[in-house]
C-alpha cells in the first residue's frame, strides 16, 4: 500500500520498485544528490555592494543551515550590478562565517591572473579552511575586450595558453615541476598539507 504522499508523487507503484520523484528527482530512501548555489553577490537597483555582500553572506550561511554541498562565487568585472569581482577575497570571507559549507570559485578566470598568483591565493584558502575549498578555473576574460587589457596588463595573451597555465597552476599547487623547468625552485606559499581540487 502506498502512502498519500507517495501517490501524490507517483514515489512507489503497487507493482513494482519506487519510481523517481518528479520534484526531488531521487528515488526515495536514497541519499539526494548534494545541492550547490552559484552566487554572483548582485547589486540590485537601490542597493549598496556592501548590502550585496552582506546578502551573498546570509545565503550562504542559509545554505549551510539547509544542507546544501557547497557555495560557488564567480569573477566578473566591470560591471556595476556585480560585486564579485575577486572569488579568492569573498570566499575567505565566506569561510569565516561558516562551519562546514564548501566553497569554490566558479570560476576564477585563468587568463586574468598569473598561475603562481591563483595557487598562493588558493593555498591560503585551504591553510584557512582546511578541506572546504574547490578552486574552479575558467577561460574566459568574464569582462570586456578593454577591462580584460587593464587586468592582464604584463601578462601574454595567448588564446591556446590556457593548457600552459593549467599545467603551470597544477605544478604549482602540487610542488612538483620538473628538475630542469624554469619554476622548480619556486614554491607556492603557503604549503598546505592538501590541495583545494580543480
Amino acid at each position: 500500500m502506498t502512502t498519500e504522499d507517495e501517490q501524490s508523487t507517483g514515489a512507489a507503484r503497487a507493482d513494482g520498485p519506487a519510481l523517481p520523484d518528479p520534484i526531488r528527482g531521487v528515488v526515495r530512501g536514497t541519499a539526494p544528490a548534494p545541492l550547490s548555489i552559484l552566487d554572483l553577490a548582485t547589486v540590485g537597483e537601490g542597493y549598496t555592494p556592501g548590502e550585496a555582500l552582506a546578502a551573498t553572506t546570509e545565503l550562504a550561511r542559509s545554505a549551510e543551515s539547509w544542507g546544501y554541498h557547497r557555495f560557488w562565487v564567480a569573477e566578473h568585472h566591470g560591471m556595476p550590478g556585480v560585486a564579485s569581482s575577486t572569488p579568492a577575497v569573498l570566499l575567505s570571507h565566506l569561510g569565516a562565517h561558516t562551519r562546514t559549507l564548501r566553497l569554490g570559485s566558479g570560476g576564477v578566470m585563468l587568463p586574468n591572473h598569473a598561475p603562481l598568483t591563483i595557487a598562493e591565493q588558493f593555498g591560503l584558502l585551504e591553510a584557512l579552511h582546511p578541506g572546504r575549498i574547490d578552486l574552479g578555473l575558467g577561460r574566459a576574460p568574464g569582462t570586456d575586450p578593454a577591462t580584460a587589457a587593464a587586468l592582464r596588463r604584463g601578462i601574454a595573451e595567448d588564446a591556446d595558453d590556457f593548457p600552459r597555465r593549467l599545467s603551470e597552476l597544477t605544478h604549482f599547487l602540487d610542488g612538483d615541476f620538473p628538475d630542469g623547468h624554469p619554476y622548480a625552485r619556486l614554491t607556492a606559499v603557503p604549503r598546505s598539507e592538501s590541495r583545494p581540487p580543480i
